[in-house]
């Protein structure tokens, strides 16, 4: 009898440990993420370090893509890996591309391939977070990117843009009924309240879209609330 518990015991412990699979797709701030440097701790990194030791993080963005290379790899980099949530954070290159290079993401195009990707994943089991995009400058008015510069008309149409691509996230989310991560919104909050001088990086990003330590943190702390 006692070997009988023991054995109970045993298979419900190891039930009870078995390793959470989250995975992190987008472009290069999820690239990004996994950074652990005296300089620079991702978010990825950050949160690996505010959940359970059986909880397994895998950052799979890459620099630069948009929702169209997402869907040339999200089969590779997500379902094969059988995980048990996605974190998708996508659409700045999305938008920025568009008016930078001309190759950016027809809103429509943006809306269908992330339903597509979405379907499948919830199909197979996993869990969706959609995370709505940030910033590209952190300013109102001219800004600079990558040596790119953009005057006040067309910050006014990419931040419109932000704000439509990130709808189209939160009507996704309704659609299919994910959780939803508002990262917009959360930005756009930070950066009102602590942003007097009206500066286009330095408050959240280094240069106006990608991650400083402060905004890193701001995004591990909202995404460790749906993993504890």
């Amino acid at each position: 009898m006692k070997k009988i518990l023991i054995l109970l015991v045993v298979v419900m412990v190891s039930c009870t440990s078995s390793n959470k699979k989250v995975v992190f797709l987008g472009d290069s701030i999820t690239q990004n993420a996994v950074i652990n440097s005296d300089k620079f701790k991702g978010f990825i990194s950050l949160v690996g370090e505010n959940v359970d030791q059986n909880t397994e993080l895998i950052g799979k963005g890459i620099g630069g893509d948009k929702v169209s290379d997402l869907l040339t790899r999200y089969r590779d980099d997500v379902i094969k890996l059988n995980p048990d949530m996605v974190f998708i954070y996508i659409g700045i290159n999305d938008v920025w591309h568009k008016y930078d290079y001309g190759t950016g993401t027809d809103i429509d195009l943006y809306e269908n391939g992330l339903r597509q990707i979405i379907t499948d994943l919830k199909e197979n089991g996993v869990e969706v977070i959609l995370c709505t995009p940030t910033v590209i400058g952190e300013n109102k008015g001219e800004f600079t990117l990558v040596n790119q510069f953009k005057d006040i008309e067309t910050m006014e149409i990419m931040n419109n843009d932000l704000d439509d691509y990130s709808d189209i996230i939160r009507k996704l989310s309704r659609e299919f009924d994910t959780k939803l991560l508002d990262l917009r919104k959360i930005f756009m909050q930070y950066i009102s309240e602590n942003n007097p001088e009206n500066k286009s990086k330095g408050v959240l990003t280094t240069d106006g879209v990608h991650l400083n330590n402060i905004g890193s943190k701001l995004i591990a702390d909202e995404m460790i609330k749906f993993l504890n």
